[in-house]
């Protein structure tokens, strides 16, 4: 389980650099084509850039696949001559391309609405995770193997969070021995209970503890969560 901070975003310079590329092809392969006589098959280039734009820049993107259709249909009128039924042709893949433009433009609005949604709800929980009152370490609960910690935990016990994942909790931070777990072996529900944390220096440090089964990630855990029984009781 990651809980380390979501990394920001990166920026993508290069995206200029690529459409810009696509659209010079793009632009000298009409004019190719054009001049040899062929007026469709070579519009389908068109749709990568489009495609491409409009995922990226969204509104943008839609402007930019109206620019080059009307280019291309510049170039149809231009290099062809006024031909109806050319011009026809050009003016109904002109209305695809913003068409197809559109529809990416959609998607993509969508697919960045969820990413901003997953987003928030990381960083709530990441805020929640690192400043939690209370010790909060998550194990496997097959293995026993520690997964996470949270940075009261690491008060705790002494133990930074990538020191505990991977270890077992049976007489590191638990004094119950392996296989006398009160939660997997002994079957007992363990609900604000008073109870022993092991920390780093081999001392007993009294809690009220809470023991929750999950499954995250399709992996069954337990969410143990510890109170100091000095910070509640007070001086």
């Amino acid at each position: 389980m990651d809980t380390a901070s979501p990394p920001k975003k990166p920026i993508i310079p290069w995206r200029h650099a690529v459409l810009l590329g696509l659209s010079v092809m793009v632009l000298f392969l009409t004019v190719y084509c054009l001049q040899k006589g062929t007026q469709t098959v070579f519009t389908h280039v068109y749709y990568i850039p489009i495609i491409l734009a409009s995922y990226w820049y969204q509104k943008k993107g839609v402007l930019y696949s109206a620019v080059m259709g009307f280019i291309y249909l510049g170039f149809v009128i231009f290099l062809t001559g006024y031909n109806p039924f050319n011009v026809i042709g050009a003016v109904a893949r002109v209305i695809c391309f913003i068409v197809i433009a559109a529809v990416v433009m959609v998607l993509s609005m969508r697919i960045s609405s969820q990413k901003a949604d997953l987003e928030q709800s990381e960083a709530k929980f990441h805020g929640i995770w690192n400043h939690i009152q209370a010790a909060v370490i998550i194990l496997d609960a097959k293995t026993h193997e520690i997964v996470a910690a949270n940075p009261e935990a690491e008060r705790l016990t002494g133990y930074p969070e990538q020191e505990m994942k991977g270890k077992i909790c049976h007489r590191f931070i638990c004094p119950a021995e392996n296989g006398k777990c009160p939660i997997t072996d002994l079957g007992m529900t363990i609900d604000r209970s008073e109870r022993m944390l092991l920390n780093r220096n081999g001392n007993s440090v009294p809690v009220l503890k809470t023991v929750k089964a999950a499954v995250i990630d399709n992996r069954e855990v337990l969410i143990e969560s510890y109170i100091e029984t000095a910070a509640v009781k007070g001086p």
